[in-house]
């Protein structure tokens, strides 16, 4: 059997040519796959047309930057800490709040199919729930929805 040549590898258009000859000269069933194999590699080559997640790429600006995220989820937690505090008991409202909100996050991001739109959605459903039910905390939740609105934008 032939090895291949250095030069080979580094270029992929070589290396197809090579494999496909390796191919033909295997004869049988392999060589009347040849013209399949040409149509294959010439299809393969194709770029697609438009991107095949385009609606994610026009909602970019309500998605914020890395760090941004990072401090806007310390801002979610502040909430739901204080929709927590609102429940009858709050030793069992806090932890319940922030699992609910873990929950919502990762429901979010399947239903969105993408994390990242995922989690702004979920820093202005946690403020619009926060200045809804907070009691006297309302500030944060309108504080959290401006906040992730505007670094959206910006960042």
């Amino acid at each position: 059997m032939n090895k291949i040549p250095l030069s080979d590898v580094s270029a992929p258009s070589e290396q197809s040519n090579w494999s496909i000859g390796i191919l033909a000269e295997a004869g049988g069933r392999i060589a009347t796959m040849r013209p399949a194999l040409t149509l294959f590699s010439l299809l393969a080559q194709v770029e697609p047309l438009a991107p095949a997640r385009w609606w994610l790429e026009r909602l970019a600006i309500v998605v914020p930057g890395p760090r941004a995220t990072r401090w806007l989820l310390v801002a979610d937690a502040a909430c739901l800490v204080a929709l927590g505090l609102v429940a009858r008991r709050p030793l069992v409202g806090i932890p319940l709040a922030l699992g609910m909100g873990f929950v919502a996050l990762s429901a979010l991001g399947m239903v969105l199919t993408d994390f990242y739109l995922g989690l702004a959605a979920f820093h202005v459903g946690v403020g619009i729930t926060a200045s809804l039910f907070a009691g006297r905390w309302r500030c944060l939740g309108f504080g959290l929805v401006a906040l992730a609105l505007a670094l959206g934008a910006l960042t």
